[in-house]
């Protein structure tokens, strides 16, 4: 072998294996509900957090609050939550007052990737479903080998797990 045919080989066994190491499920994207939960597992897994995000996220999706969601939106209410109940009526109050004194809750509502899942239905939806103990349909494989290994729901009971 020359040494150009050995240099192509050493940098194709990099990529599989620098991938392979992002995905245990060679060639599957990691998604944006999966990355948020890997990212904010702890702050997910809080049993008062827990109680009310299913409402919340709910209600996030509807198209009227999708709409308003942006970044300086989210931004603005997080600063503020008081306002919260103008951009989304129906939010459960418990929420409002724990934005309030929650600088964890805070600080998960800012973060960019937080915000950019915030802006589809599809991924609260994915993540609800990580939440929940369940592989969403979209990342079913990537989710699954994590479920096996132990990786994505390594706080969770395992009677939890579906």
């Amino acid at each position: 072998m020359n040494k150009r045919t050995v240099l192509c080989f050493l940098v194709f066994a990099l990529c599989v294996f620098y991938s392979s190491m992002l995905n245990p499920a060679l060639g599957q994207e990691v998604s944006l509900a999966q990355q948020v939960f890997r990212k904010h597992n702890r702050t997910l897994q809080r049993p008062d957090i827990q109680e009310i995000l299913p409402q919340v996220l709910e209600g996030l999706k509807a198209p009227e609050t999708q709409a308003r969601l942006n970044p300086l939106t989210i931004n603005v209410v997080v600063n503020n939550p008081d306002l919260l109940p103008r951009f989304i009526p129906d939010i459960e109050p418990r929420f409002v007052a724990l934005l309030k004194r929650d600088q964890e809750l805070k600080n998960f509502l800012r973060d960019p990737l937080v915000q950019r899942l915030l802006q589809s239905p599809a991924a609260i939806d994915a993540l609800a479903d990580l939440l929940g103990g369940r592989c969403p349909a979209t990342a079913r494989l990537a989710c699954t080998t994590n479920l096996q290994s132990g990786n994505a729901f390594s706080r969770m009971d395992s009677n939890t797990r579906g």
